[in-house]
């Protein structure tokens, strides 16, 4: 059978119904990475690194209901703790293909790696990501996040830029924060013991720190940021140019799953509970998602090197045009 996106097979097989109630059936809360995940079946092996985001709920649409089988390519998922990590097992041969932050995979071009982005994961939409604080902490607005310790999720990074451009947006001196490195899923609990006084937190991260009693001092995904690339997934050359097969497969996969996720919201609650940890049905229904696609638009991505050298995060121009891999033709 020729693949299609993933509604339309589901609406015309009837079995949307018995997709749901099996991922409602899923073991809810384990790991992202964890031991619960399907067995790769027959087809090229392709080993993707990602980490805990709801960007990546699309890639686990896709292992879960057999989008990258029908493909030809079967995916191992490798754990990676941040964009940059995922990047290191790109470079070392860990992973072919990784997820990363928009802003950590420009870095490691800038840095000299022969990066290829072979597809977008998401964009920001409104709330999908706050900066977080204390109510009753020093930061109750953004011009108060000038001299603070801050939390990223690593350096050069989506955290730490978009922090900074939202400070510089309301004439906050980015160069007078302090920041401390952590995993989003300790941010919360830091904030809540003035280890550091705000934090930006991604979906779903964000809904859960709220929950815990941090209230949003701003959304980073405006002004300078509004409808910023914020996830894609990325080759090393020489994988790309080896394995055309691979690459197309991954491409087509993803579209699919992309189409899938924005077309059933209920879908992609049950994925986050199912895969990412810590993450109950209330949490799912709760946070804001982002927008997710996977064929480049490039005025859009262009944004994210442009506003990189307008910070200073990177020291020369870099033309997205040049790092895409053309994806195929709908088929």
């Amino acid at each position: 059978m020729r693949p299609t996106l993933l509604r339309h097979r589901l609406a015309r097989t009837g079995i949307r119904a018995t997709v749901t109630a099996a991922l409602l059936a899923a073991t809810a809360g384990c790991g992202l990475l964890g031991g619960d995940q399907p067995a790769p079946g027959p087809g090229i092996p392709v080993k993707v690194a990602a980490l805990a985001l709801a960007d990546v709920a699309p890639l686990h649409i896709a292992i879960d209901h057999g989008l990258f089988a029908q493909r030809g390519i079967a995916v191992t998922l490798v754990p990676a703790a941040s964009g940059q990590d995922a990047i290191t097992k790109l470079h070392s041969g860990d992973a072919d293909i990784a997820y990363a932050g928009d802003i950590a995979a420009v870095n490691a071009v800038n840095g000299g790696l022969p990066l290829k982005i072979v597809a977008e994961a998401a964009v920001a939409g409104k709330k999908t990501m706050r900066v977080l604080a204390r109510t009753d902490g020093p930061v109750q607005s953004v011009t108060d996040l000038a001299g603070k310790k801050l939390g990223r999720n690593a350096e050069g990074g989506v955290s730490d830029t978009l922090t900074k451009s939202l400070m510089a947006d309301h004439g906050a001196d980015p160069t007078s924060v302090t920041w401390a490195n952590l995993e989003f899923g300790a941010m919360a609990a830091a904030v809540l013991r003035d280890d550091i006084a705000a934090a930006l937190f991604p979906e779903p991260f964000a809904t859960a720190a709220e929950k815990q009693g941090l209230r949003p001092i701003a959304d980073p995904a405006t002004g300078s940021a509004q409808d910023f690339p914020i996830g894609l997934y990325g080759a090393i050359d020489k994988f790309a140019a080896a394995n055309p097969a691979a690459i197309t497969g991954f491409q087509l996969a993803m579209r699919d799953a992309a189409a899938a996720a924005m077309a059933n919201r209920k879908l992609v609650e049950d994925t986050a509970v199912k895969h990412l940890k810590g993450i109950d049905a209330d949490t799912a229904a709760l946070m804001a998602l982002p927008v997710y696609r996977s064929d480049p638009i490039m005025t859009e991505l262009q944004r994210v090197p442009d506003l990189m050298r307008r910070y200073g995060v990177i020291d020369r121009p870099i033309r997205m045009a040049d790092l895409i891999i053309a994806p195929p033709p709908n088929q």
